[in-house]
C-alpha cells in the first residue's frame, strides 16, 4: 500500500508543513497550530472586548490581547510535540528521520517550547527585556502551571540540534513566520507595554487559558474545511454567547424597595450613600440587619454605573452559600432578567443546568491534560468564579492568590467584579491572612471588596483598611460603615443600632438542658442544639431520640456529613420550618454543627450551645428570637451554654493537660485560650443586650490581660507561636513565582484548622459489563463510557458524596471508576442493606455506615474487634 500523500498547508500558506495543534479522533493531523492560535486568539479578543474599563486598567487593546493570547501555543512548532503524532510524521515521510535522530528525547512539554519561541519573537518585536521575559512566562502557562526561564536555560544553549535539520525544517524560522502572522492579522504595529504589570499579567494570563478552553472546543472550532463567511470574530462570539460569556445587560432605575421588597434602614441606606466606586470597604451590623441587602443594593449601583464587571458573593462554608444562593438568585433575576448567566450555583454544586461543556480535541502527552482543565472549570462549582453572577465558597477566591494550580484564571475571573466576603471572622490565621492577601490582589485588579460581618475587632478592621488617624470615636460605633475608596479617600460612618434585645444567659449540666429543651417543644416551642463537632451533634440526637419516641416532638438532625441531596433535603425542611414565615412551625428540637450559626435565617425559642469562643456564641444567639412573632410558649430569649465539668476557677487553677481535657473535642476545633477567655468573660453576666453589648464582649475577649494563670499563659504561647507559623506559610504559599505548584483543590491550600476529608462517593453496587454501571445509593444509574464526558453522570455523581474524615481511610490505591468527574482523593463505598459501607482503603480499625437521620457514622473499633 502507498503512502498517503502529506496534508497541505491549510492556513500558514508561507509553511510547506501543515504543523498540528489538535489531533482528530481517529489520531490524525486536525486543526493546525496557526488556526488555532488565530482561533484562541479571536475568543480571547471578544473576551476581553466585554470589559473595556480593564482593558484602559491595564492600558490595553482588545487586538493586543488577542495576539497575546494567541501566540501561547507557538511552541508546538516543534520536532518534540509534532513527533507525538505518528499519522503526522508517516504523512510528511519522517518516521525514520525522527527515530534516527532520537526526537522523543527532545523537549515535549509545548509550554517550556513556547516560553523560549514567544520570548525571542517579542524581543526582537522590540518589546523590553522585561515585558517579553513575563510575557512569554505567562502565555506558556495556559495549562495551569506557570513556567520559569530557568526551565529552558539547557534547552536555549543548545537550541534545536544540528541532527534535527536533516528534517528540512527550520523550527526557529516556523516560529518566526506563525508569529508574525499572528500580529499581522490582529493589527500589532508596535511592541506592547503594560502599565499594572503584576495584575496586568495575570488578568492575561487567566484569559488565554480561558480562551484556549473555548477555542479547543470542537463544537466551535473544529478541523473540518471552514467556510470564508463564518468569520473568526462571528464563531468566536457565537461560541461565548453559547458558553455564557455574553456582556450583561443591568435594568437600571430600581429602587432598594424594587430590589428587596422593603424601604432601606439607615445603615442601607448609608451603604449606597457612600460606596460608589471601586475600593474596600467593611458593613459592621448586627445579624439580621440586612447587611447582605446592604452589599447587594451597593453592587446593583456599581453595575449599572459601569463600575463592575458582575459579582462574586463568597461565603465560610458551603451551607451558608446553599442559603444566599437562594436570595441571590432572585436579586440577578430583578436587575439582569434577560441574562443567561442568572443560572448560578454554589461552592459544592456540579449541578449547572444545561450546562455547554466543551469537547476537547485530543493531543497527547502534556495536552491531555488540558482535557480534565476544561471540564472541570466549565461544569464544576469553579463556573461560578467565571459567570458575571456567582454565590460560593470563599476557598474559591482564595485561591487567586494561592500558587495553586490556574490560579490566574480566577484572577481574571474575579477582575472588575464586586466581591462580597461575608462572616470573615469565622477564619483563623492562616485563612486571614490570605483573605487579607486577596483583598490587597483584588484592589488591583478593579474589584469592589465589601467586607460584612456583625463580630468584627477593631484590630482585625484595620489589619483590612488601614484607616490612619481616622476619628476614633466614630470608628468605635456599631454599626459601623468604613472603608477607602479608589481615590485612597477614607470612608467614615456610623448609624443608628437596632433596639436593644436581652437575652438570658445561663450556664447548666447537660442533663438540665435536655430537660429544659424537652419541655419547651412539648410546649410547642422551637429549640436549637448546637455542637462544636459532627460525632457530638449525631450523640446528642441520639440522646433526644431515645427521650423523644412517644413525644409529639419533631426532631431534626444537621452536619456535614449527609450526600449533598439528602442535606439539601434537610435544610429546605428546616430552613421553611423555622424561617420567617415559620411554615408547619411545631414544638421540635435541631440539633446542629456551626453549619447553622451564621448567614442562616433560623428563628428559634430557646438556644442551647457548647461553649465557643465569644464571637461565636455571639453568632448562634442571631438564631435566637430573630423575628417578630404573635406568641412564643416561652416570656424571653435564653441561651443555655453547657457547663465544663470543671468549674471556672478550678480550670485557673489546673494544669495544661488538665485543661485539655476538660474541653474535649472542642479543644481541637477552636483555640483553648481563646475558649477559656470566652467562657470568663460570659461567666460574669446573667444577661446580654444585643446588639449594644457585641462590640464590647469581643474586644474583651480578645484584649491583651495581665496577670493570667501560668496554664492559660502556656496555651496562649501556644496559640501566638501557631499563629505566627500559620502566618508564614500562608504567605509563603502566596509567594507565586518561587513555589512549586500547589493542589487547585477547595479547602487543601485554604484551610489549617479543618480535619482533612475526602469524597466518599455512596453506592448500592456496580455491574462489570461492556461498559460499567453503577446503581448510585439514591437509586439513579449510571453506565460509564470509557471517552466521553456527561455532565448528567457528574450531577448524578455529585448526589451521592458525602465528606468523611481523611484518617479512616488508606491510599495505597487509588480507584479510577470517577476519576474524569471528581479531583483530589476519593473513595467509592458500598452500602449494604444494614449500612454499612464496604470500600478499598477503610483503615481496620474504623467501621463507616450511613443512616439518612444520622448521615454518615464513624465507629473506632478495638484491634481485639477488628479482628
Amino acid at each position: 500500500m502507498s503512502k498517503p500523500n502529506p496534508i497541505p498547508p491549510v492556513e500558514n500558506k508561507n509553511s510547506v508543513v501543515h504543523f498540528w495543534a489538535k489531533t482528530t479522533e481517529d489520531g490524525r493531523p486536525g486543526v493546525s497550530v496557526i488556526q488555532h492560535m488565530l482561533d484562541v486568539g479571536s475568543v480571547a479578543q471578544c473576551l476581553a472586548e466585554t470589559t473595556p474599563a480593564l482593558l484602559s486598567r491595564f492600558n490595553l487593546q482588545s487586538n493586543e490581547v488577542a495576539a497575546l493570547a494567541a501566540l501561547h501555543d507557538l511552541g508546538k512548532i516543534s520536532p518534540g510535540f509534532q513527533r507525538k503524532c505518528e499519522a503526522w510524521l508517516t504523512e510528511n515521510h519522517l518516521e525514520k528521520i525522527a527515530l534516527n535522530n532520537a526526537w522523543s528525547s527532545l523537549e515535549s512539554d509545548h509550554g517550556k517550547t513556547s516560553l523560549r519561541a514567544i520570548q525571542r519573537f517579542l524581543t526582537q518585536k522590540q518589546f523590553s527585556r522585561k515585558s517579553a521575559k513575563f510575557l512569554a512566562a505567562i502565555l506558556a502557562s495556559h495549562h495551569g502551571r506557570l513556567k520559569r526561564s530557568y526551565e529552558t536555560d539547557a534547552m536555549a544553549q543548545k537550541g534545536i540540534a544540528a541532527t534535527e535539520t536533516r528534517s528540512g525544517i527550520d523550527w526557529e524560522g516556523e516560529w518566526h513566520k506563525a508569529a508574525t502572522e499572528v500580529f499581522q492579522h490582529f493589527d500589532i504595529r508596535s511592541a506592547i507595554e503594560l502599565v499594572d504589570e503584576k495584575n496586568g499579567l495575570w488578568w492575561l494570563a487567566g484569559l488565554t487559558s480561558v480562551a484556549d478552553w473555548i477555542g479547543s472546543n470542537e463544537r466551535f472550532f473544529s478541523s473540518a474545511i471552514r467556510s470564508e463567511k463564518d468569520t473568526l470574530n462571528t464563531k468566536a462570539k457565537s461560541a461565548l454567547s453559547i458558553v455564557g460569556f455574553e456582556e450583561i445587560k443591568i435594568k437600571p432605575g430600581l429602587s432598594f424597595k424594587e430590589l428587596f421588597g422593603f424601604v432601606p434602614n439607615e445603615m442601607q441606606q448609608a451603604s449606597s450613600a457612600h460606596i460608589k466606586s471601586p475600593g474596600t470597604y467593611v458593613i459592621e451590623a448586627p445579624m439580621g440587619m440586612g447587611k447582605t441587602e446592604a452589599a447587594l443594593g451597593v453592587a446593583y449601583n456599581l453595575l449599572q454605573s459601569g463600575s463592575a464587571t458582575g459579582i462574586y458573593f463568597a461565603l465560610p462554608t458551603q451551607a451558608t452559600s446553599n442559603r444566599i444562593h437562594i436570595r441571590f438568585d432572585e436579586f440577578i433575576k430583578k436587575i439582569s432578567p434577560d441574562s443567561p448567566q442568572t443560572r448560578l450555583i454554589h461552592g459544592n454544586s456540579w449541578l449547572m443546568q444545561e450546562v455547554n461543556v466543551p469537547k476537547f480535541s485530543s493531543a497527547g502527552g502534556d495536552e491531555r491534560e488540558n482535557i480534565p482543565n476544561g471540564y472541570d472549570w466549565f461544569a464544576s462549582s469553579k463556573r461560578a468564579l467565571l459567570a458575571p453572577f456567582g454565590v460560593g465558597t470563599i476557598d474559591q477566591a482564595l485561591l487567586a492568590v494561592i500558587a495553586a494550580k490556574h490560579f490566574f484564571v480566577r484572577q481574571y475571573a474575579l477582575a472588575g467584579k464586586v466581591l462580597i466576603l461575608d462572616e470573615i471572622h469565622t477564619y483563623d490565621i492562616y485563612t486571614g491572612t490570605l483573605l487579607d492577601e486577596l483583598v490587597k490582589n483584588a484592589e488591583s485588579l478593579g474589584c469592589t471588596v465589601i467586607v460584612l460581618s456583625a463580630t468584627l475587632t477593631s484590630e482585625r478592621r484595620e489589619e483590612l483598611i488601614s484607616l490612619g488617624d481616622s476619628d476614633q470615636s466614630t470608628a468605635a460605633c456599631y454599626p459601623l460603615i468604613s472603608g477607602k475608596n479608589q481615590f485612597n479617600e477614607n470612608i467614615l460612618i456610623s448609624s443608628t443600632p437596632p433596639t436593644d434585645k436581652q437575652v438570658a444567659l445561663n450556664f447548666e449540666d447537660k442533663e438540665t438542658c435536655e430537660e429544659e429543651a424537652l419541655n419547651l417543644a412539648r410546649e410547642g416551642g422551637v429549640v436549637l442544639w448546637i455542637c462544636n463537632t459532627v460525632d457530638n451533634a449525631q450523640k446528642q440526637f441520639e440522646c433526644f431520640s431515645a427521650k423523644t419516641q412517644s413525644a409529639q416532638i419533631k426532631l431534626g438532625l444537621l452536619h456535614s456529613r449527609f450526600p449533598f441531596q439528602r442535606r439539601a433535603e434537610l435544610e429546605e425542611e428546616w430552613m421553611e420550618l423555622l424561617g420567617k414565615e415559620g411554615k408547619g412551625r411545631c414544638g421540635s428540637i435541631l440539633v446542629s454543627t456551626q453549619i447553622v450559626e451564621q448567614s442562616v435565617d433560623i428563628d428559634a425559642d430557646l438556644l442551647v450551645t457548647e461553649l465557643a469562643p465569644t464571637d461565636m456564641i455571639l453568632q448562634r444567639i442571631g438564631r435566637l428570637w430573630r423575628h417578630k412573632r404573635v406568641s412564643r410558649p416561652i416570656d424571653y430569649a435564653q441561651v443555655f451554654i453547657l457547663k465544663e465539668n470543671l468549674a471556672l476557677q478550678e480550670l485557673r487553677t489546673a494544669d495544661v493537660n488538665k485543661i485539655e481535657k476538660c474541653l474535649g473535642s472542642k479543644a481541637k476545633v477552636y483555640s483553648p485560650y481563646v475558649l477559656l477567655r470566652s467562657l470568663e468573660v460570659l461567666s460574669e453576666r446573667s444577661q446580654i443586650r444585643i446588639p449594644s453589648q457585641i462590640r464590647a464582649l469581643i474586644e474583651r475577649t480578645y484584649e491583651n490581660v495581665d496577670n493570667i494563670p501560668i496554664a492559660w499563659e502556656e496555651l496562649l504561647q501556644t496559640q501566638l507561636g501557631k499563629q505566627s507559623a500559620y502566618r508564614y506559610l500562608a504567605l509563603r504559599n502566596t509567594s507565586i513565582w518561587s513555589n512549586p505548584t500547589l493542589r487547585d483543590e477547595e479547602g487543601a491550600q485554604t484551610r489549617l484548622n479543618e480535619m482533612p476529608t475526602v469524597l466518599l462517593v455512596l453506592v448500592s453496587g456496580i455491574e462489570e459489563s461492556k461498559n460499567v454501571i453503577v446503581q448510585m445509593f439514591d437509586g439513579e444509574t449510571i453506565e460509564f463510557s470509557p471517552l466521553d464526558f456527561s455532565i448528567d453522570i457528574a450531577r448524578k455523581t455529585h448526589r451521592n458524596i458525602v465528606k468523611a474524615p481523611e484518617y479512616c481511610f488508606d491510599f495505597e490505591k487509588k480507584p479510577n471508576l470517577f476519576d474524569r468527574y471528581l479531583y483530589g482523593k476519593y473513595v467509592v463505598g458500598v452500602i449494604g442493606e444494614d449500612g454499612r459501607i464496604v470500600a478499598k482503603g477503610i483503615k481496620s480499625d474504623y467501621a463507616l455506615s450511613y443512616d439518612p437521620h444520622y448521615g454518615l457514622l464513624i465507629d473506632k473499633i478495638s484491634t481485639k474487634e477488628a479482628s
